[in-house]
């Protein structure tokens, strides 16, 4: 049994869409996923998602299938990853 803490990854993301998405309506569509997502936040257009190394790809993967949150047709693309959310933050959420 391994007592190592997980290496977390956070992907930043981007949705296009017709119109602005509050944050719950993203939440609801990072929820409605087979593997829910660890939601960290959004700023509309862009937000952030929490995952661990392992499933880094997967969850990319799962980001860029979603094609509609709250009954409308959107893209969402994913920015960038990176091992902390200072980081993340600075390279693609500013």
């Amino acid at each position: 049994m391994s007592t190592r803490r997980p290496r977390y990854r956070y992907i930043a993301f981007r949705v296009d869409g017709p119109r602005p998405f509050r944050r719950q309506e993203v939440l609801d569509a990072l929820h409605a996923l087979p593997d829910p997502l660890w939601f960290v936040g959004f700023e509309n257009p862009k937000g952030l998602a929490r995952c661990t190394h392992l499933k880094k790809e997967t969850t990319i993967d799962a980001l860029n299938a979603i094609r509609i949150i709250a009954g409308v047709p959107v893209r969402v693309t994913t920015l960038g990853t990176s091992g902390t959310i200072r980081a993340a933050t600075d390279k693609y959420l500013s």
